[in-house]
């Protein structure tokens, strides 16, 4: 290290030295000297004083300024002052006079009395050495070897010295005798200091003479200018340009650092865009300034280094154990040296590169003490806790708490990873199995908001101590919700009723109002398993109303919300409490659900655009609060609000979304939810999307005892109607029903599966029975509810007579106008079109059908028929005949043919199809006769239930 290294003699320059002094602050300073070298030529001594900060340039400008001398017959006699040998007497002046260019007889002389000196003071106290300590006799014969040598040099005299604040006293006042003696010698002396704590001592024990014989010289740091000056000299001027801003900032400025910078940052002449890089070049070169600096400047970097905010004085020089005093005066000098801004260091690889010369433990140490330090004096647990993780150990009980602390704070501000953390580390250090069991449970309930079934796993040690009892408040409920969550029902009834047991005999009321909301909320998802039988306490209910366990009033409100959802239509009251909830409640983990079930009521009460920009607000919260698993569930909430809106590839978009934020695994029971929409979705749009063979094989079986398993049978169904497969989809229909009715949640409004079975029964021909479950769904659905009214009234249109259709659909299409169900409405209108065709009204028929297949083209979707595909024979009761073939018949129509079919279905005329596909009206006709005697139909619109066979991807080509 230079610091520590022997003084050196400064005349040896390096062979390609890039010198920077071109600058204005460096040419002013380099005139100066010259200056002052031919005053000292016409026999005026002088001392120039060159102070600035570590790295500031002084020992390259003294280089220099040797080098001008050496070319004008000068003679420069240099060294560097050591820290080693500030103790040494006469030192410095050993170092200078061991020259070459002095006579030998000098040379030997000068040896000689530093040599007697040096022993003289062997032996003594060098703790605060000074020039007395050197015998009068040997510092005046040392003076006079000095004088010797100016005087017998017969040319002009420099004496040069680097780091003069690491200098002897002895050899300082030697030189000050000399100038004061030969005031009206060819002599000069240059001295470079660094700001240094004991500057002041320094030079006043020196006694060195006043001005004119002494001037002072600041060598400033580089301004933004300069470092763009220096980068372009070495780097080039379109590298400087892109990269001298940023250099600044990092450097400030500090030519030392800057000419590590521009190591680094070599490479980047030959690129195109230059990329700023911080690497090993400027870590050696802050590394080496630091060294040449006092120790506690060092000390101080590295308690810098762990910091992330500057502290104050005091707190500084608590954390370092020095004294307020000394502690200012070395953040001025780092202040000086350009090291800092804003108090702390300029760059991250800083921090790094002044931690990596301490060993682990030290580090360790040094992280451990500046958390005590800053909990003693009131700063953050988040703060306390980052400096525990950075020692990867704890050392007192005192810290378990600080960590929980910390991850509940860093939970509120979204920091999953940091809370994760916090917790593990007092999980591994923490000997209390009662908080051990409180922090998994934080663990599980933090895991949970990115991937639930990592979460899941941690659940057989929390099950454990859920049933010790170690576990209280909202983290009793932990263990139970996550096997609610995937199906577990009875395990979770087990512990719920345990707990509540022990929480009334303990009379541990926040516990309990926290198990009885999740009584509630169990309760509701598992209807069928005839209630938890756990004791209640009354006060509860006080508790959660008062406010004082808002989570679990929260979760109560939600059961209860959710639980009315499901048994009857929204109504007013219901949708006034949704809002509230919504304008209210800010998302979080206990409030999430209620928010998810106030989503649903706004849908179910046909408010979509509020539900819409509702969710949209709440997926927002939830990415900017890293929930990743409720920001899932509210994109499978937007799919559901999407599909309503008449937007089913949209939907299956936004499942597709939803279900890569969070894989199908995670999901539990929940899975219903995305998954039966998706369904939904495909069934319209004749996708089958890649992620449900994924999604449907991890449904835990026991969904089909809750309302999501509703859900998804019903879906299933139109899915399996969808692709021709009645039989099957009339099962997953009336199996909804029942499993509705067996948890008595019957709710049309919900779970319309009765017009659902319908239009398989239709399409199986029992249209008997059909009208009989849609008069079922008319009388718990009335007219208030227009969405699933209107669709009751389309599927009884089809299953009823001819004449009855049109007013039937025209009532529905006057319903669907009253919501927003586009999509609903185009179905209505396309059988609306075909049945005034049906009765001779082919114009108006044709002008209704158009309107109806550009309403369902927008959306991408292929319109379903229901009973269109029967004659008016089996209309009036006869035995229903087939009317479509397997995919195959569809498969045996050219491609002329399958042309003229589909403008057929679209309702054009055959002259109007003659036209569009530029043949005679005759070749349509032949076409057509060909077509219903290879689909065995036998009239126009029997074509739209046998064609809905045909591979999509072929129509649409044909199509275009």
């Amino acid at each position: 290290m230079a610091a520590s290294s022997m003084s050196k003699n400064c005349l040896e320059l390096p062979e390609q030295r890039v010198v920077p002094y071109e600058l204005p602050e460096r040419i002013r300073l380099l005139d100066t000297l010259r200056g002052m070298f031919e005053e000292s030529r016409r026999g005026a001594g002088r001392v120039a004083i060159v102070y600035g900060p570590v790295g500031s340039g002084k020992t390259e400008l003294l280089n220099d300024f040797a080098a001008e001398v050496g070319a004008a017959e000068g003679l420069y006699l240099g060294a560097s002052a050591s820290r080693a040998e500030r103790t040494v007497p006469f030192g410095l002046l050993a170092h200078l006079l061991h020259n070459d260019k002095i006579a030998p007889e000098l040379r030997v002389k000068a040896a000689r009395w530093a040599g007697e000196a040096q022993s003289d003071a062997i032996g003594r106290d060098r703790s605060d050495r000074s020039a007395d300590d050197v015998a009068p006799q040997i510092f005046h014969e040392m003076c006079m070897t000095l004088l010797d040598v100016v005087e017998q040099a017969r040319r002009p005299v420099v004496v040069g010295v680097d780091d003069v604040h690491y200098a002897d006293i002895a050899s300082l006042r030697c030189l000050s005798y000399v100038v004061r003696r030969l005031w009206t010698s060819q002599l000069l002396i240059v001295l470079n200091e660094s700001p240094h704590s004991r500057r002041l001592a320094t030079l006043s024990e020196a006694e060195l003479p006043t001005e004119p014989l002494v001037r002072f010289l600041k060598l400033p740091l580089l301004s933004p200018q300069g470092v763009e000056e220096v980068m372009a000299r070495q780097l080039g001027r379109t590298a400087a340009q892109a990269l001298s801003a940023e250099a600044y900032r990092v450097t400030g400025g500090n030519t030392a650092l800057l000419h590590g910078l521009i190591e680094d940052n070599r490479s980047t002449v030959e690129s195109r865009t230059p990329v700023f890089r911080v690497a090993d070049g400027f870590g050696q070169a802050l590394t080496s300034c630091l060294f040449r600096c006092e120790p506690e400047v060092l000390h101080v970097t590295r308690q810098l280094a762990v910091l992330e905010e500057a502290p104050s004085v005091p707190v500084l020089a608590q954390l370092t154990g020095m004294d307020q005093e000394t502690t200012a005066q070395t953040l001025d000098l780092l202040r000086e040296t350009g090291f800092l801004c804003g108090g702390l260091l300029r760059h991250a690889h800083a921090n790094s590169v002044v931690l990596a010369g301490m060993t682990s433990e030290q580090r360790a140490d040094l992280q451990v003490n500046t958390a005590n330090v800053l909990f003693k004096n009131g700063f953050s647990a988040v703060t306390v806790a980052r400096h525990l993780l950075g020692a990867s150990r704890v050392d007192t009980d005192c810290a378990i708490p600080i960590l929980h602390e910390a991850a509940q704070q860093a939970l509120g501000e979204g920091n999953l990873d940091f809370a994760l953390d916090c917790l593990r580390i007092a999980l591994q250090y923490d000997a209390d199995e009662q908080r051990k069991a409180t922090t998994t449970a934080m663990i599980v309930r933090a895991t949970w908001r990115r991937e639930p079934y990592a979460a899941y796993r941690r659940v057989g040690g929390l099950i454990e101590d859920s049933r010790a009892g170690r576990l209280s408040g909202w983290h009793a409920t932990a263990a139970i919700d996550a096997l609610t969550w995937f199906g577990r029902p009875q395990e979770a009834i087990e512990l719920l009723v345990r707990g509540s047991k022990a929480a009334l005999e303990t009379h541990d009321l926040v516990t309990a109002s926290h198990l009885e909301a999740c009584k509630a909320w169990v309760e509701t998802i598992y209807p069928g398993r005839g209630g938890v039988r756990a004791p209640e306490n009354p006060q509860v209910h006080e508790l959660t109303a008062g406010g004082v366990s808002p989570e679990a009033w929260a979760r109560g409100r939600a059961a209860e919300m959710f639980r009315r959802n499901l048994a009857v239509a929204p109504d007013t009251a219901q949708v006034a409490e949704a809002q509230q909830a919504l304008r209210h409640y800010a998302l979080g983990d206990g409030s999430a659900p209620l928010l998810m079930v106030a989503l649903y009521t706004l849908m179910y009460a046909e408010r979509l655009q509020e539900a819409h920009d509702w969710v949209e607000e709440l997926i927002t919260q939830a990415r900017k609060a890293s929930l990743t698993t409720w920001h899932a569930m509210f994109r499978s909430a937007r799919a559901e609000i999407l599909l309503r809106q008449g937007e089913p590839a949209a939907a299956e978009r936004e499942v597709e979304e939803a279900l890569s934020l969070l894989p199908p695994r995670n999901w539990g029971i929940m899975l219903g939810l995305p998954l039966s929409t998706m369904l939904h979705a495909n069934a319209l749009t004749g996708q089958v999307s890649a992620v449900l063979e994924e999604a449907q094989s991890a449904v835990p079986q026991t969904i089909f005892e809750t309302p999501y398993g509703m859900r998804l049978l019903r879906a299933r169904g139109h899915r399996y109607l969808a692709s021709g497969q009645v039989p099957a989809a009339l099962d997953d229909f009336q199996a909804a029903g029942e499993l509705a009715d067996r948890l008595g949640l019957d709710n049309p409004v919900v779970l319309p599966w009765r017009s659902s079975a319908a239009q398989a029964l239709i399409r199986l021909g029992d249209r008997k029975q059909a009208r009989a479950l849609l008069a079922d769904q008319l009388r718990k659905c009335g007219p208030e509810h227009p969405r699933s009214h209107a669709e009751t009234l389309r599927v009884l249109a089809a299953a009823n007579a001819l004449d009855d259709r049109p007013r039937l659909l025209t009532k529905a299409s006057e319903y669907l106008q009253m919501c927003q169900a586009p999509l609903e409405l185009s179905f209505v209108l396309h059988d609306l079109g075909w049945a005034w065709q049906e009765q001779g009204q082919y114009s108006k028929g044709r002008q209704i059908l158009r309107r109806a297949c550009v309403m369902a083209e927008q959306r991408g979707v292929r319109i379903p028929s229901l009973a269109l595909t029967q004659s008016a024979d089996d209309e009036q009761g006869r035995s229903p005949q087939p009317t479509s073939q397997p995919v195959s018949a569809t498969e045996s129509l050219s491609d002329a043919e399958m042309r003229v079919a589909q403008l057929a279905v679209g309702g054009y005329s055959n002259r109007q199809i003659a036209g569009r596909l530029f043949v005679t009206v005759s070749t349509v006709e032949q076409h057509l006769t060909r077509i219903y005697r290879k689909l065995n139909i036998r009239r126009r619109t029997d074509l739209v239930g046998a064609l809905q066979s045909v591979d999509p991807m072929r129509r649409d080509d044909l199509a275009s």
